[in-house]
């Protein structure tokens, strides 16, 4: 009978497994060069996750719930926190540990990527239209019509993913800082 997968040891290659594709992407994600960075052999990690797929999944998972972690406590803190409060208060999240641009970065990469054996091509959907749902119920109950809400959703995460991307590229702090702040005045 096998041994069960060890929940600690899982989640510390999970970590790293985030950190890697933070460096180097899913573009081309070798098991191998991965096993070899985090000091594993590729069978531990086929082990913990079943498959490249699996592992993509849990880092995407793991990214995920990283942002919806920190916006609920976001909403627990303050209950009258509005979207605009939230988009300050992640993006000052991710900048104050610039590796937590991981995953914003990683569902971003998730989204454009083109090889199934990544990432299920029917997933792909789901890593934009949660954001765009999350963000649209939370527009609604701050008193916005729902297609108001869902453009004004759409729009946020065309806007964030474009200034990740910025930010990633040119590295200019200020100058990201600068718009994510002028959007969110837009957004009040």
């Amino acid at each position: 009978m096998p041994r069960p997968v060890n929940p600690e040891r899982r989640q510390e290659i999970l970590e790293g497994a985030v950190r890697f594709l933070a460096d180097y992407g899913l573009a081309g994600l070798s098991m191998r060069r991965l096993a070899d960075s985090l000091g594993v052999s590729t069978t531990v990690i086929t082990y913990q996750f079943g498959s490249k797929e699996g592992l993509v999944d849990a880092a995407l998972a793991r990214a995920r719930e990283s942002s919806t972690d920190m916006l609920a406590s976001i909403r627990q803190a303050d209950p009258e926190a509005t979207v605009a409060d939230a988009v300050r208060r992640i993006w000052a999240w991710w900048s104050e540990r610039p590796e937590r641009f991981a995953y914003p970065r990683l569902n971003m990469e998730a989204m454009m990527e083109s090889d199934p054996q990544v990432l299920e091509q029917a997933r792909r959907p789901d890593l934009i239209t949660f954001w765009i749902d999350y963000y649209t119920e939370w527009f609604v109950s701050e008193g916005r019509e729902r297609a108001e809400a869902e453009e004004l959703s759409a729009l946020l995460m065309a806007v964030l993913t474009g200034l990740v991307v910025d930010l990633l590229c040119t590295g200019d702090t200020e100058r990201v800082n600068r718009c994510v702040e002028r959007f969110v005045r837009t957004v009040e």
